[in-house]
């Protein structure tokens, strides 16, 4: 029997925002209405205001449906499907050169019970997809940062359910609780705008929460979950939350920061020493595992009435116990430009990098390892420290509910390790909502 929430829970976790006046965008808008958190979101009506706020309408490629979806909509059903398509190729550098497709076609179903059935403040929510391809960062040789986000997680599957959960708001909607299969990242540390970056090291949330504890569930896998928000003022929010931990699991302004405590048993670094024998080291484990994260975005300049119209500044930064994490500590900053151009005000361009280091115990450890000539820990082939990535990209709005976005990527140090060379990877985003 699974007792999971006395023996494996991510508990106590606190995120705080802070938003202009009129201007909530609240983590976790992707799982609700938006399949990908890089487009705007859809409103079924009066929903929860941590659903969508002042969002633009959504387009789609066959329009309303022949006016299906807008009867849908008039009975709170909302019906998203999407599919997208990541190529990459890496033309110098890693340990070869190639390159690699991956897809996901996503399903996504929103019910406004309130407007269905007259259960006040009551939605429901689910996500299933179907994910396809391969990566070119494993082609060459980088098990870290993927520079096709799309890939992974899931796996090469017919049908994966992402999340299933229902949704209650009370006392005006300053009182929001959620409970079923959801994750982590959704509802403490994702943002609309990072998916506008092709790199998985920040496309969701930070690569470094996640990758780095197995506590920090992130889309497309859910786990039992249940979180509360309270809102004390239209501008700010306070949540907190029990994740359950499955170890076979893999605006204007907007300030966040995040705290989370994993109370799982993490195996020490060096325990594959002491199996092999190497003199001075010896079985051993730790308890509890600590992320802290802070994200930031904040408009600069105002080009349109959207939510993300504009040019926007964001930053990340991440911190984990390095005793438990391969994923140490992540800085990130970035910069999007939507809607600069007035005969294309739907065209963006992006710019970001990031800065990554890796667990100093276990970069000690596959020194060690090297040097006694035994296998390397965390798949690598020589001791890992940091890792750089710089993405620039532009978004194309070909037709409606149609998107092209050419990308180029450098990654330096890619595994974290000075024995691979820095790759240049080109590639493309492309998108379609139907």
């Amino acid at each position: 029997m699974r007792h999971w929430i006395c023996r494996r829970m991510l508990a106590s976790l606190l995120a705080v925002s802070l938003c202009g006046a009129g201007t909530a965008v609240a983590a976790g808008d992707k799982d609700r209405i938006n399949l990908d958190p890089g487009q705007p979101a859809t409103v079924l009506g009066p929903l929860p205001p941590t659903q969508a706020v002042n969002p633009p309408p959504v387009e789609h490629l066959f329009g309303t449906w022949g006016g299906v979806r807008p009867t849908l909509d008039q009975l709170g059903i909302n019906l998203q499907l999407d599919a997208l398509t990541e190529f990459a190729g890496n033309v110098t550098g890693g340990v070869k050169q190639g390159s690699t497709f991956a897809s996901q076609v996503a399903f996504g179903a929103d019910i406004n019970w309130e407007r269905l059935a007259g259960l006040t403040g009551f939605s429901t929510h689910v996500i299933m997809v179907n994910r396809s391809g391969s990566s070119d960062s494993a082609l060459f040789g980088d098990n870290l940062l993927p520079v096709q986000e799309i890939y992974g997680a899931g796996g090469n599957v017919f049908v994966h359910l992402v999340s299933v959960y229902g949704q209650e708001t009370l006392y005006d909607q300053r009182l929001d609780i959620a409970a079923g299969r959801m994750n982590v990242e959704n509802d403490f540390a994702s943002s609309p705008l990072y998916c506008n970056f092709m790199n998985n090291v920040l496309c969701g949330d930070p690569k470094a929460l996640p990758g780095g504890d197995i506590g920090h569930s992130a889309y497309p896998d859910a786990v039992w979950a249940a979180r509360i928000r309270v809102r004390p003022t239209p501008q700010t929010y306070v949540e907190t939350g029990v994740y359950e931990v499955n170890q076979g699991l893999y605006s204007d302004e907007n300030f966040r920061s995040g705290f989370g405590y994993d109370t799982s048993t993490f195996q020490d670094f060096s325990n594959p020493l002491a199996t092999a024998g190497v003199p001075g080291y010896v079985p051993g484990t730790h308890t509890g595992n600590t992320q802290f994260w802070l994200l930031i975005d904040q408009m600069l300049l105002r080009n349109g009435p959207g939510d993300d119209d504009g040019l926007i500044i964001l930053g990340a930064f991440v911190r984990n116990d390095p005793n438990n994490s391969v994923y140490a500590e992540q800085y990130t900053g970035g910069l999007i430009d939507r809607g600069f151009w007035r005969r294309r005000p739907q065209d963006g361009a992006a710019l970001l990098f990031s800065y990554n280091t890796v667990s100093g115990s276990l970069g000690n450890v596959q020194g060690v390892e090297e040097e006694f000539g035994l296998p390397i820990s965390n798949g690598a082939t020589g001791p890992q420290s940091h890792e750089m990535v710089l993405e620039a990209n532009y978004d194309i709005h070909v037709v409606q509910g149609v998107h092209f976005q050419p990308d180029f990527q450098y990654v330096f140090r890619p595994n974290a390790q000075s024995n691979i060379h820095d790759a240049a990877v080109f590639g493309f985003r492309a998108r379609v909502s139907f």
